[in-house]
């Protein structure tokens, strides 16, 4: 199950959180997520659920024995924190690469019937036994909160990878109050809509510019771009959609990306996306660097081709991590004070063409196809610029490529926020035409988002 399934959003959701109100205390409440959470997990896969259940039992067990023998025996620790990462790499590439066992076994799921994020799972998993060791939080002795965090639906198919020491304490005590209900309602609104609606039309743009038989001017630089909002709108999208359902369940945790940022050059633009699991990548190689500003370099290679190997384990994402982490540690060498120096114009155009030759290659899945790309971004072998099937589909989707635009510029969004605050702040009538619009602006996203999602099954 997935989170853009209507099964879940207009039946699982539902009763999971009206039942959450038959009781105040939080162990009702985390009962009450592990269960409906199980039938999250196990919907495509009943077999699986067993395998999380048993996963969580082998955190909270690595976890207490690191707990004990953190201050008594650091190498001993550090052993269980290895035997920890062996074992949640293992489980990463038993549901990632399922493909590997013959049809109609018990153990292979089909790509369309993962039940969870695996990458996300096991990492949230690592992250607890690593906070134990580094002394963020103490071993949990009550399995029962440690199973409400690993199971949880709303940090489960996206992130943020969200540490245990800040999640404990609302596992003990939290309430579902209506604020939390609308800004949670609110924000898995938003997310689907970019999930549902606007990375499909991205990935309409991308099929016309890239697809085509013969790759154009145009089409080369329109479709690539359109292949990075489609990925940018589809795991923002997850993440808002995880973030809201959060606080719909009483959770309250940082956001997993922030608005894309130019300031610290391409390093500070990939710390723009998955920022919770980068930081747990730089806090767990910090370990072994302990300042040393050229080992930190190099971590930020490893930490770049960890990072890329987490989304996808493939020969692609190998190589464009490699890229992408080069590029970084170079970045990381060079002093901060030479940095600032360098114009904010150079910084996007350094930011926006590196970015793109190196995530683009994410695209392809053969060199020759990643040859044939890079070349047509300046011309060659292009009989004309644009393709009457892109055109036909920008005009099409012209509208969301302009609203998509100014989400993603930040001086825009900034300038439309302010704009909006100025309305709200200037008299009750303005405050009140505001609220009553962007009610309604989120029904309609969450009808079209309903009709989309129906017609597809129909279809």
């Amino acid at each position: 199950m997935v989170y853009t399934e209507l099964l879940f959003f207009l039946g699982v959701l539902p009763v999971s959180v009206l039942l959450s109100f038959l009781d105040r205390s939080a162990e009702y409440k985390n009962l009450i997520l592990i269960i409906t959470s199980a039938a999250f997990i196990s919907w495509g896969k009943p077999m699986w659920c067993l395998l999380f259940f048993l996963t969580t039992v082998s955190e909270y067990l690595i976890g207490l024995g690191i707990g004990a023998l953190r201050d008594k025996s650091r190498p001993a620790a550090g052993l269980l924190l290895f035997v920890d990462l062996a074992v949640n790499i293992a489980v990463f590439l038993l549901l990632a690469q399922s493909t590997l066992f013959s049809e109609g076994s018990i153990f292979r799921i089909k790509e369309a019937y993962i039940p969870i994020g695996a990458a996300w799972y096991t990492a949230k998993g690592f992250s607890y036994s690593f906070d134990v060791f580094t002394g963020r939080c103490k071993a949990e002795k009550n399995i029962f909160c440690l199973l409400t965090y690993m199971v949880s639906y709303h940090f489960i198919m996206a992130g943020p990878v969200a540490r245990y020491g800040d999640i404990e304490p609302q596992l003990r005590r939290r309430a579902i109050t209506g604020k939390k209900l609308s800004d949670g309602l609110d924000r898995f609104i938003i997310g689907l809509g970019k999930a549902v609606i606007l990375a499909p039309c991205f990935g309409k743009i991308m099929t016309a510019g890239l697809e085509h038989n013969d790759m154009t001017l145009a089409g080369s630089w329109i479709g690539m771009l359109a292949f990075l909002a489609q990925c940018w709108f589809g795991f923002t999208g997850l993440c808002d959609m995880a973030k809201g359902l959060g606080l719909l369940n009483g959770f309250e945790y940082e956001d997993n990306y922030r608005d894309l940022s130019t300031g610290n050059m391409l390093g500070g633009f990939v710390r723009s996306a998955n920022t919770s699991f980068i930081k747990l990548t730089e806090d767990f190689f910090r370990l072994f660097t302990r300042g040393n500003a050229f080992f930190g370099a190099v971590c930020s290679l490893i930490g770049c081709v960890c990072v890329a190997l987490w989304y996808n384990v493939s020969k692609t994402y190998a190589a464009v991590g490699i890229a992408l982490g080069t590029v970084l540690m170079i970045e990381r060498l060079i002093p901060e004070e030479g940095k600032k120096r360098i114009p904010q114009l150079f910084k996007i155009v350094y930011v926006f063409l590196l970015g793109l030759l190196i995530l683009g290659g994410l695209r392809f899945t053969t060199v020759n196809g990643y040859k044939e790309w890079l070349f047509s971004l300046f011309g060659s072998g292009n009989e004309y610029i644009l393709t009457k099937a892109l055109k036909q589909v920008l005009l099409e989707n012209m509208f969301l490529v302009i609203l998509s635009f100014c989400y993603v510029c930040v001086p825009v969004k900034k300038l439309i926020s302010g704009l909006v605050r100025k309305i709200e702040q200037g008299s009750v009538q303005g405050l009140a035409v505001m609220r009553i619009g962007r009610t309604v602006l989120t029904a309609c996203v969450l009808l079209m988002c309903v009709i989309e999602l129906a017609a597809q099954r129909v279809a």
